[in-house]
């Protein structure tokens, strides 16, 4: 059953609607129930009823949900997807409005990186490739274009022209254009415009603090002409700054939709009174658009346990032991305990401790077999044989390993396609293709051609292991990769990768009857697969930022010290209201008991011989005394006044630390 303020956003249809939905309020169960009130009680077309979010996880939950609620045909269901799945949707359906012909590519950040690191001057570090391409993808989720953008450095404005230039050459996108290209559409084509808006009569928006400047003005274009607008966020949970997201997003809903209604849903459904209250006082201390206050009527349960240790490594053993001793006594599963940290490089020592008393754990966020550059290259050998048209594909492998293809002869090659309106592989073995490039590139295009062809006439009559066995001996892309490894470790690292992607392969053939187009669609869903881990009874350990939505019986929050959290970055530039921001995160994803600490010494991570001195974060000071229960390093329980203002500012003073204000 619904409480009072879900059912009154489930109902308002009036306008413009923003749904402050705090940490555990069932916001998904809001959205949900609104689609099933617009279809069964409002009598909507469901193809008029769109919900964006932004993780594909996130809208396949959201789509499961929705359809146990309502069932309609696959075919008349509401469009369920994240931004960029629309952002899709609108390119594909609107090609003959947009520069891009069929069978265009989307890259990824690898492929990306590649086209600017050939447009750049010699010299360029790769610091400076990274910086670049990350300012780039800063421009257009800002909706910036190269001739609306204004900066001191003129070379990073020209390769931004050229990078937009090389792009259309390749009839490729990057993932930010899957954003900016439907806002230039409707910003310049009326008609576009309105087709959309009157397909779209009533969006729902999940995350919406999270959404950037694109994504915010997309939202604007396409609600403009009915207004049917309900948006769902936490200005609290904003934690994604550094890649674009505005929680201001939520200010400027007043401003854009004067009659904008506010409804809050602060009950919370996952954690006891006590840890909502300390996550409310730390909060309290960041400026508002908005105010809120969660509470549960789960009981207050047990105080916040605040703990000092020595050094990480005490730290992490302590948390194992005490980790094992709760399983042992089955007070726990494994599955029950998280630990949280800020940065990545701090799952170090605690994997370690884990590992040597044989706890069961898993890394969140942690590189997939499917991230590998050799994998990512194999896979598209694979998918450009089962479909060639697959251009993607086919500008990934078609230099690799390096067959002196480059960037020009690439865009001439994209020009006959597009004339011709075939697929870049087709077009290597066009006659015409010798008479637009040199003897030699055109020679190597149409023998790299030719190989595929004649693989993919084995298809039928081949098991598809042994098939791309064979293909990797014939390009010699294990010396290649070998050649191009740093070190021996490299090397064996590479070796093994397509050793075990071979296996893999082998692997899979057995249940598909060898046929590599089976085989593929396999790969897809195990790759999926693969990276939802989250049904394991294993420890989780994980970044603040990748904890967001995800809830756990025991928290363990590490490391909490000034410098680590908030993070060194943001007391330099003065700044501290995102960090609270994750601290309010960490503290929200616990349903029962929490435990926090920090240590007193800490190697330097680039320095590991060189030790200082740390600090408990300014975050534990703002926690209330009377909420929170100390603990010696041995376990044994002292009752202690808390981490407050007064006993902070003495921990600080025995240390040798300044106590820096928060601003």
């Amino acid at each position: 059953m619904l409480n009072q303020a879900q059912q009154a956003a489930v109902t308002y249809l009036q306008g413009p609607l923003l749904v402050l939905a705090g940490a555990g309020c069932g916001k998904t169960r809001v959205i949900t129930e609104k689609i099933a009130y617009l279809i069964d009680r409002q009598g909507m077309n469901p193809a008029h009823i769109t919900a964006i979010t932004f993780t594909n996880k996130a809208a396949r939950e959201m789509t499961q949900r929705a359809g146990k609620r309502v069932r309609l045909p696959a075919d008349q269901r509401p469009n369920i997807s994240t931004f960029h799945s629309l952002g899709l949707r609108i390119i594909r359906e609107e090609l003959a409005n947009l520069p891009y012909r069929h069978g265009f590519s989307i890259f990824d950040a690898a492929e990306t990186r590649q086209v600017l690191q050939d447009l750049l001057p010699a010299g360029f570090g790769k610091e400076q490739l990274n910086q670049l391409q990350w300012q780039i993808s800063a421009w257009k989720n800002a909706g910036l274009e190269p001739e609306n953008v204004h900066t001191p450095n003129p070379l990073h404005v020209e390769v931004y022209r050229q990078y937009r230039q090389q792009l259309l050459d390749y009839n490729a996108l990057d993932f930010d254009d899957l954003i900016l290209q439907p806002l230039k559409l409707f910003r310049d084509n009326s008609d576009a415009l309105l087709r959309w808006q009157a397909r779209m009569r009533y969006v729902l928006v999940d995350e919406y603090q999270d959404t950037n400047a694109s994504q915010y003005q997309l939202l604007k274009l396409l609600t403009g002409m009915h207004r049917m607008l309900m948006a769902v966020g936490d200005d609290d949970q904003s934690i994604y700054g550094w890649r674009g997201a505005q929680p201001e997003n939520l200010s400027l809903l007043k401003k854009d939709f004067p009659e904008l209604q506010v409804i809050k849903l602060e009950q919370n459904y996952r954690s006891t009174g006590t840890i909502l209250q300390a996550a409310n006082a730390v909060i309290r201390n960041n400026p508002h658009a908005f105010e809120k206050k969660l509470w549960s009527t789960l009981g207050e349960g047990q105080p916040i346990i605040i703990r000092r240790y020595d050094t990480p490594e005490q730290e992490a053993e302590k948390i194992a032991e005490e980790m094992l001793r709760r399983v042992m006594l089955k007070k726990n599963r494994w599955g029950d305990f998280a630990v949280l940290y800020r940065s990545n490089h701090q799952a170090r020592v605690m994997e370690q401790a884990l590992r040597v008393k044989n706890i069961p754990y898993q890394i969140s966020g942690g590189r997939s077999f499917f991230d590998f550059s050799e994998i990512r290259d194999l896979m598209a050998y694979v998918r450009l044989l089962c479909n060639p048209s697959d251009n993607s594909a086919f500008l990934r492998v078609v230099n690799v390993p390096r067959r002196g293809i480059g960037a020009s002869t690439l865009s001439r090659l994209a020009q006959l396609a597009e004339k011709q309106h075939m697929s870049l592989l087709k077009a290597c073995q066009k006659p015409e293709i010798t008479g637009m490039l040199p003897p030699r590139p055109a020679a190597t295009l149409q023998h790299f051609a030719d190989m595929i062809t004649r693989y993919r006439a084995k298809l039928a009559h081949e098991d598809g292991a042994r098939l791309i066995a064979a293909l990797i001996r014939e390009t010699d892309y294990r010396s290649w990769l070998l050649q191009s490894a740093r070190d021996a470790a490299g090397k064996k690292r590479k070796a093994q990768l397509v050793e075990d992607f071979l296996e893999w392969m082998q692997t899979i053939s057995q249940s598909c009857g060898g046929q590599l187009m089976e085989m593929a669609a396999q790969i897809t869903l195990l790759g999926a697969r693969e990276k939802d881990d989250s049904g394991a009874d294993a420890v989780r350990l994980m970044t603040l930022h990748a904890a967001k939505g995800l809830e756990f019986h025991r928290v363990y929050m590490i490391g909490v010290e000034e410098g680590i959290l908030p993070h060194r970055s943001a007391l330099e530039e003065n700044s501290v209201d995102e960090e609270r921001r994750l601290m309010y995160v960490g503290m929200t994803r616990a349903e029962r008991e929490l435990v926090i600490s920090w240590v007193k010494k800490r190697r330097q991570r680039f320095s590991p011989d060189a030790i200082t001195k740390s600090g408990p974060s300014r975050f534990l000071g703002e926690l209330p005394e009377a909420l929170c229960q100390g603990l010696t390093t041995s376990g044994k329980k002292r009752q202690t006044p808390g981490y407050g203002g007064e006993q902070l500012a003495r921990i600080r003073a025995e240390l040798g630390l300044v106590d820096k204000k928060s601003p």
